[in-house]
């Protein structure tokens, strides 16, 4: 699929609780450049992003996030401030309590009434899998179609686990005609993306940035020894990107690795939680413009010890990119094999 295409199902997604303007701000121009389906953001930004951006932001903003129990006066009310503001498409959590308990008729209530309140706006209904039984799940997708909402969705990205495959084939087979699947939650990379959309996702909630910004991060290698530039980028839990490059020196012990760079920065400001990381790496002088000669650069032995210290191995995805369309991805675990941790020195 080219980018374009994959791009026009993102919804480009920023939800941490403690997102600042600069940063969200920063994800609207991402979503204009590479023309995204809308950008994803708290309700509390909604009308200030309209009156900086206009008609040229397609905004979505969630309701009743990310646990879904308040009471639906409640979310009609957040549904009513975020059409005042500004928001064209609305993501509301379900309430689980009701689905653990049938309350089935209870929960179409809730999201007809929401589905009236947004009127001609789209509607998506996240029900938050990870914690439902399968029954649950197909009980959810007639909810959905009986409700006329516009979407079902996956995950708010903040349960125990994202967007599965297995759960999109579901979704496929219970809901109605009208209703289309947005998969969000640990998606993260174009490959994600793409084999989503060909299982039937018309959105996405995702994260376009990775790959991209370790390719811009080399731009910056201190590189005049070796001539080899590398960048990283990696992705704190909350959803802020840091970029690090590799900094060479005269005496060559104090060279410190890209990817190092980018966990003592995020450190430094106080991130200690990650979720992956990506690598790019190849000679200054490379044409840029053919990727398929770039090998794999894959982190040194000191880096992979970083990322054991603050990452867990079994879900920490280390991406190592030759181009945004040629990578590869592993776990910690995968490329440090009975890593030495933390946790060791416990026992």
């Amino acid at each position: 699929m080219k980018d374009f295409e994959i791009l026009s199902h993102v919804d480009h997604t920023l939800l941490k609780a403690v997102a600042s303007r600069e940063e969200i701000f920063s994800l609207c121009d991402e979503a204009i450049k590479y023309k995204t389906a809308s950008v994803c953001i708290p309700p509390s930004y909604v009308g200030i992003v309209r009156d900086k951006y206009g008609a040229a932001l397609n905004i979505c903003t969630v309701i009743g996030f990310p646990l879904g129990y308040s009471v639906t006066e409640a979310k009609l009310c957040e549904i009513d401030a975020g059409l005042r503001a500004g928001a064209n498409e609305f993501d509301m959590v379900v309430n689980l309590g009701d689905v653990k308990n049938r309350l089935y008729e209870k929960i179409i209530h809730e999201i007809s009434a929401l589905k009236k309140a947004v009127g001609n706006n789209i509607l998506k209904v996240i029900i938050e899998t990870c914690y439902l039984t399968a029954e649950e799940k197909i009980s959810l997708c007639q909810a959905v179609t009986q409700s006329k909402a516009d979407y079902i969705k996956t995950s708010t990205g903040f349960g125990s686990q994202g967007a599965v495959m297995e759960d999109i084939r579901l979704f496929k087979e219970h809901i109605g005609p009208d209703v289309k699947i947005k998969a969000a939650g640990g998606i993260r990379t174009r490959r994600d993306m793409e084999d989503f959309i060909l299982a039937g996702c018309d959105r996405l909630a995702g994260d376009i940035r990775l790959i991209r910004k370790a390719i811009e991060a080399r731009k910056r290698s201190y590189s005049p020894y070796s001539g080899f530039k590398v960048g990283a980028a990696l992705l704190a839990s909350g959803g802020k990107v840091f970029t690090g490059c590799n900094i060479e020196n005269a005496a060559f012990s104090p060279t410190v690795c890209a990817e190092r760079t980018a966990f003592f920065k995020a450190v430094s400001e106080g991130e200690y939680d990650f979720e992956a990381i990506a690598v790019v790496g190849w000679p200054d002088g490379d044409n840029e413009d053919e990727p398929d000669k770039h090998g794999f650069a894959y982190p040194c032995g000191v880096c992979r010890q970083v990322m054991m210290e603050f990452c867990h191995p079994k879900s920490f995805r280390v991406i190592v990119a030759a181009s945004e369309d040629d990578y590869t991805v592993h776990t910690l675990e995968e490329i440090l094999p009975h890593g030495f941790g933390p946790g060791d020195l416990k026992q």
